[in-house]
């Protein structure tokens, strides 16, 4: 299960957003998200930082309504901050950008499990994006071949993300990657308008389901409201294919 996970989403304590998961097949239906958390299946998630290692984790207590359109998980959080970096000296940082971009909040993952099975703590393979010219560079299935998705492409033309994104034909220039990208804007042709302006962070680069392709998991920032959009390369490393699409915690 994929979740955002706020320090304070829980009136003011740590709480996870249930976002998308797959079972038998991906879904992001916030009762199927809620039933899951609610019989136990999600027992710990494991909450990232910006450099795509593991800040900290979280055990699910229960379900909670703050006000948004799918319960969260309640629970206990320890470590750090999901916007915070590892600075080799024992300690964790945070970077304003994150703070700025994610309101301080991160990617939180779960393994499916029975509520009768030991707690682990999962482990994620991840990867990295970077932005170069107007194209969003990723190793998708890990063969060091980078894919590049134009990022005018990632809308679809009602202006939500788009149902398949396709990697650009050609080679780009190489870009140095990092685990998150924030702010890219993504306007209309001519005179932009701020009101219709999407602007796109890179959440993370990473493999959701074990099958040796990364996903992309996106926040799309909009004029009234804010989701999180998780692409999968289900079949080929050069089309990567709309799985879920969730509202985030408010900004």
């Amino acid at each position: 299960m994929v979740g955002e996970m706020c320090p304070f989403g829980a009136a003011g304590r740590p709480a996870i957003a249930p976002l998308v998961m797959r079972g038998v097949q991906w879904t992001d239906a916030a009762t199927e998200l809620g039933n899951t958390v609610e019989r136990g299946a999600t027992p710990r998630f494991v909450v990232f930082g910006v450099d795509g290692k593991p800040a900290g984790t979280f055990d699910t207590v229960g379900l909670a309504d703050v006000g948004l359109a799918q319960a969260v998980a309640t629970g206990a959080y320890v470590g750090g901050s999901p916007c915070s970096t590892d600075t080799g000296k024992g300690n964790r940082v945070d970077d304003p950008r994150c703070v700025q971009a994610l309101g301080g909040c991160g990617l939180a993952l779960s393994e499916l499990a029975r509520a009768d099975d030991p707690t682990e703590t999962p482990a994620f393979a991840t990867g990295e994006a970077c932005l170069a010219g107007d194209t969003i560079v990723i190793d998708i299935d890990g063969d060091k071949v980078n894919e590049a998705f134009p990022i005018s492409q990632v809308l679809d033309g009602i202006r939500g993300p788009t149902a398949e994104w396709t990697a650009a034909p050609a080679a780009v220039a190489p870009c140095k990657g990092s685990f998150q990208l924030y702010d890219i804007k993504l306007e209309t042709a001519g005179k932009p308008d701020p009101k219709s302006t999407v602007t796109l962070d890179v959440v993370a680069v990473v493999d959701l389901d074990g099958d040796g392709r990364k996903e992309v998991v996106l926040a799309m920032r909009f004029a009234t409201s804010r989701s999180i959009v998780v692409y999968s390369a289900q079949t080929s490393a050069q089309r990567l294919e709309l799985v879920g699409e969730s509202p985030s915690f408010p900004r």
